[in-house]
């Protein structure tokens, strides 16, 4: 029988545990290796700013911040959230809980897009996890609990007491042009505050007109 010896255990250690040491270093130390190993892994939690997302500079500053549920083209789910509104620290990670059921006798193929106001807002914060990073699908009677996790950078204006972060659901329709898809979507959530759903970019009509040209293509 052979003995492991001291230094051995030791080189073994390292080695079963460097693994685990990229993957923190990548959570929390550098974003952009972050979302690289998101996309290897498979975890499916790509952040949205994910500089901000990944922060942790708690400033001893507070905002409130509410959340709010919209459901369009008549899709037959319950939506909503464990918490209506959570005191956040800002440069601190904070979280809630959503639930989404499909209550119809169709399965039931779903965008969620976030939005946040004040748009100002927008460029500091971050989602580290969200159901809105994928489109959703949804099982007749299935029900399904997301959690959600956010951050505000220390850059947020000081007087930002207040912030909304809205979920809005929109039926993706089997066989539509991506094009009119993007314009039906824009249309109805337009001046409902900035859009930083990761999947989801307001487009200009030109970029649409442009979108569609490429769908005419053989």
């Amino acid at each position: 029988m052979s003995v492991v010896t001291a230094p051995r255990w030791k080189l073994a250690l390292l080695v079963a545990g460097l693994p685990v040491g990229m993957a923190v270093l990548a959570f929390f130390v550098m974003p952009p290796l972050y979302s690289l190993w998101c996309k290897v892994t498979g975890t499916g939690m790509n952040p949205n700013n994910a500089e901000v997302a990944v922060m942790h500079a708690p400033t001893g500053r507070f905002v409130e911040v509410f959340f709010e549920s919209r459901i369009y083209d008549g899709l037959p789910v319950s939506f909503g959230c464990a918490e209506p509104s959570v005191q956040v620290e800002v440069g601190r990670e904070a979280s809630n809980m959503y639930w989404l059921e499909n209550t119809g006798t169709q399965v039931l193929h779903i965008r969620p897009i976030h939005q946040v106001s004040p748009i100002a807002a927008t460029p500091h914060f971050g989602m580290r996890i969200c159901f809105c990073f994928n489109d959703q699908v949804l099982q007749p009677g299935e029900r399904k609990e997301f959690p959600v996790a956010f951050t505000f950078s220390p850059e947020l204006d000081p007087r930002t007491s207040s912030v909304s972060v809205c979920y809005s659901l929109f039926e993706i329709r089997a066989g539509a042009p991506r094009s009119e898809e993007q314009l039906r979507i824009q249309k109805q959530i337009e001046a409902a505050g900035g859009v930083v759903s990761p999947n989801f970019k307001v487009m200009t009509e030109a970029e649409i007109e442009r979108l569609k040209a490429q769908e005419r293509k053989p």
